[in-house]
């Protein structure tokens, strides 16, 4: 996914529960900003981090800017979870995912209001098996790792519960896990953010929900889906 050329740059000089952002922009004029993933792990948006922010679509909100990448050193990070349908859609249709989701093809993406309410995209191979999954991006980093789960709320609990009822019916049903950096070697499970998080995806994946997990290639023009990283539990 390419950015537009309306991406402001700058450096966070002031952080408001990981929610705004106050940004000292290159050409020395303050705005704020808001910030698509809440980082309960506070290690995304710290001051003196750079950012690069877009104008906010919703004309009416006071905060005129969204953050997208965030680079506190590493190399950017892209923050903006709500392009991330948009880039498993591009990468499934190049070919990039064919190493796990190679034998399915492409059926529709789940939209607002469907009865399906808590998975993204339906996949079916050629023996008219489906596949249900749900996207989300990761970022938490311990060591060279990315680690989930950094938390469990309402809403993923009940796309467990929805999960579990399409695999008693025959359906296939993954969790695809998008790492937007590109300073992590592997994915892994941890017990140590959230154990009731922890012990709930155990049992989910022994009683048959599937993860995968790519990692993105990320610059201050473009972010995309490249490779698969393996996940340690």
């Amino acid at each position: 996914m390419k950015f537009d050329d309306n991406l402001v740059s700058g450096e966070i000089v002031a952080n408001y529960k990981n929610i705004i952002v106050d940004v000292v922009l290159d050409d020395g004029d303050e705005v704020s900003a808001f910030c698509p993933e809440q980082d309960f792990k506070n290690q995304l948006y710290k001051v003196g981090a750079r950012v690069w922010l877009e104008p906010s679509a919703e004309k009416r909100r006071r905060v005129p800017f969204v953050c997208q990448l965030v680079d506190n050193g590493s190399g950017p990070i892209f923050v903006n979870y709500k392009y991330k349908n948009q880039m498993f859609l591009e990468a499934f249709k190049s070919g990039a995912l064919d190493e796990v989701l190679g034998k399915y093809k492409y059926i529709r993406e789940i939209q607002p209001r469907e009865e399906l309410k808590y998975v993204n995209f339906e996949l079916i191979d050629d023996d008219h098996h489906q596949a249900f999954v749900y996207v989300v991006n990761i970022f938490n980093k311990q060591g060279t790792a990315v680690v989930f789960p950094s938390m469990i709320n309402f809403f993923e609990i009940e796309m467990f519960a929805e999960m579990q009822k399409m695999r008693h019916q025959g359906a296939e049903t993954i969790v695809f896990l998008m790492v937007p950096r590109e300073d992590c070697a592997h994915i892994r499970f941890v017990w140590n953010q959230d154990p009731v998080a922890a012990a709930k995806i155990y049992d989910e994946v022994q009683n048959g929900l599937k993860f995968y997990g790519y990692r993105c290639e990320v610059s201050r023009q473009e972010v995309r889906l490249v490779d698969k990283l393996e996940i340690m539990y």
